[in-house]
């Protein structure tokens, strides 16, 4: 049996399986309604599930309102002001943050604890 015709009678191979049967085909070419059986098979084979997502960090009272206050577009003196604290305590809560929140920059961080509905 060619392999044209082993690919359009099994809807069951696995994807390597399929794989290696086109292979064999030789040059790539096959008939049209072989291809669309094959491709058929494939789009109707259940897809693997996305990876679950990451659960959302925990944020203590003073990250949540440096973030919050970061959302804003205030640096850091600004935020130091607005909470009572140092530049220093607000630079080490910025630091903290975006380890928890794996973030590049404050704005990434920003964008992070909005997908996470976190702020």
């Amino acid at each position: 049996m060619s392999a044209v015709a082993e690919l359009t009678r099994t809807r069951s191979a696995a994807p390597a399986d399929r794989l290696s049967l086109l292979r064999q085909a030789g040059d790539g070419r096959m008939p049209y309604p072989a291809l669309v059986r094959l491709l058929g098979a494939v789009a109707a084979e259940p897809t693997a599930r996305p990876a679950a997502a990451p659960e959302a960090p925990r944020l203590t009272a003073r990250q949540t309102a440096v973030l919050t206050l970061m959302a804003e577009g205030h640096g850091n003196a600004l935020i130091a002001r607005t909470l009572s604290c140092s530049e220093h305590t607000v630079k080490n809560v910025i630091y903290e943050l975006m380890a928890r929140l794996q973030a590049r920059n404050r704005a990434h961080a920003v964008a992070c604890a909005v997908r996470h509905s976190l702020i």
